[in-house]
């Protein structure tokens, strides 16, 4: 019964049977077997592309790096790290304001080193106090020299008492060291490299140029401050 039924219902809708089933085969031809094969087709392509970019990236790279000079690109490193050291150098800095102050005609009389005093913007800083005595003439190229030696740092205070002599004055000073950690990443290896515009190149020059003093390898010695026997 059932099978003539069948038979029946073919015979008399065979002509759409066919088509439906060529159309839901389609369906499924397309959907499970031409789409996943032509996405990772066009994802392979895509990935392709990218690989032979990464590839000129790398090769350019590659060719810059060899033009490099090893030794002009260490000297150059150490230069700025010696103006913008990634720790608190304080020989270094106790070394330099001594020479600064002797080529000025001061003479330190206390001197003291602060903690960690403020931060600026990726930088950080820490206080360097510190008396001084000499002709009063002289102080202003004392500061200037302070705020211009390649060492970055900056005079935030300063209290002048004059003395008996008018042309001798007794200063205070309070001076802001700045210093800043290395950077923990530099991108990855297919990244390109940083360009140096020419200013930071003028910079950089001026620094190799004008090196930044070396720590005292004596012991710091301050002037005294008043009388040694206040009795005599």
């Amino acid at each position: 019964m059932k099978k003539g039924i069948l038979s029946n219902f073919y015979l008399k809708y065979r002509l759409y049977v066919f088509p439906i089933i060529i159309i839901l085969s389609s369906f499924v031809l397309i959907f499970f077997i031409i789409f996943p094969q032509t996405k990772e087709l066009i994802g392979n392509v895509r990935l392709e592309k990218e690989l032979k970019s990464r590839q000129g990236l790398l090769e350019a790279k590659a060719q810059v790096l060899e033009k490099l000079d090893e030794q002009d690109l260490s000297v150059k490193v150490g230069s700025v790290l010696a103006s913008y050291p990634a720790e608190k150098d304080f020989a270094s800095v106790i070394g330099l304001i001594q020479q600064l102050a002797a080529q000025s005609g001061f003479s330190l009389t206390t001197l003291s080193l602060g903690s960690a005093a403020g931060k600026y913007s990726d930088s950080q800083s820490y206080s360097v106090k510190m008396d001084t005595v000499g002709p009063k003439s002289l102080l202003k190229n004392f500061i200037s020299s302070i705020e211009d030696t390649p060492r970055i740092m900056r005079v935030s205070n300063l209290e002048v008492a004059t003395t008996r002599d008018a042309n001798i004055v007794n200063t205070s000073l309070e001076i802001q060291v700045l210093f800043a950690s290395l950077p923990q990443t530099f991108g990855t290896v297919d990244s390109p490299l940083p360009q140096l515009t020419q200013k930071d190149e003028e910079l950089i020059v001026r620094l190799t140029q004008t090196p930044v003093v070396a720590a005292p390898t004596e012991p710091v010695t301050l002037s005294p401050r008043g009388k040694a026997n206040p009795f005599e």
